[in-house]
C-alpha cells in the first residue's frame, strides 16, 4: 500500500563505521514531508507530546521542532536535489534497483510515479520526464539488503499537481522508509534563470 509521506535523516556528528555499526554522535535531524494535512497534524502533535523515547540502548530527546515555510511548484519544470537516496526498480523485478540511464529505469520511474498520482491524486493518465543533472550511485543496507540507489541533482517535467505531489510524498519506491525525499532547488527549466529560489518541506 503506498503512503503520502517520505523522511529523511541526517547526522552531523557522523564519523564512519565502526565494524559493522556506525558511530552517529549524538544528535540526529529528521526531515518529514506528507501531502496529506491530517497526517502532518498528527505526526506534529504526537512529537509535541513526545519529549523522550526508548531506542535500543539510547534515549531520544526531541530537542525541537521547526514547521518550514511551503513552496508550491507552479512551473512545468523543477530541479531537486536529493535529500535521501531515490531507489527505483522494474516492476518484473522488484528487489533489483536501477540507476538513470540505465535498462528499464525510465518505465520504473515512470509506473512509480503514476501510480502514486492514481492513488493520491486520482489521476489515472500523468507524464514525468527525468533529466539527470550530477548523480551518483549510492550503496544502501537496509532490513539486510544492499540497495542501489542513487543521490544528486535532476530536473523533472511534468504538470504542478504531479510536481507538488512528488515535492510532498518523494520519488521513487520505499519512500515512506526513508527514501526519495527531496529538496527544492528552483521551479523552471534547466539551464533557464530561476523563477525564484527553492524552499523546504513543511
Amino acid at each position: 500500500m503506498l503512503k503520502p509521506f517520505t523522511f529523511s535523516v541526517y547526522f552531523p556528528g557522523l564519523k564512519g563505521r565502526d565494524g559493522d555499526s556506525f558511530v552517529i554522535g549524538e544528535k540526529a535531524i529528521v526531515h518529514f514531508s506528507t501531502s496529506s494535512k491530517e497526517l502532518g497534524v498528527s505526526v506534529y502533535n504526537g512529537l509535541l507530546a513526545l519529549q523522550t523515547h526508548p531506542l535500543f540502548n539510547n534515549t531520544l530527546l526531541v530537542e525541537r521542532i521547526n514547521l518550514e515555510r511551503r513552496v508550491f511548484i507552479q512551473e512545468e519544470s523543477a530541479i531537486f536535489k536529493t535529500m535521501a537516496p531515490v531507489l527505483v526498480n522494474n516492476k518484473g523485478n522488484a528487489d533489483w534497483y536501477l540507476l538513470p540511464r540505465e535498462e528499464g529505469f525510465d518505465e520504473g520511474l515512470k509506473f512509480a510515479v503514476k501510480e502514486a498520482a492514481r492513488v493520491f491524486l486520482g489521476k489515472a493518465d500523468v507524464s514525468i520526464e527525468f533529466n539527470p543533472i550530477q548523480f551518483r550511485r549510492k550503496v544502501v543496507r537496509h532490513y539486510n539488503m544492499a540497495m542501489q540507489g542513487f543521490v544528486g541533482v535532476f530536473e523533472l517535467r511534468g504538470s504542478p499537481a504531479v510536481l507538488n505531489l512528488i515535492y510532498d510524498i518523494g520519488l521513487g519506491v520505499r519512500r515512506s522508509q526513508g527514501f526519495g525525499m527531496l529538496e527544492l532547488v528552483r521551479q523552471g527549466p534547466y539551464g533557464e534563470q530561476p523563477a525564484f529560489q527553492g524552499g523546504a518541506h513543511e
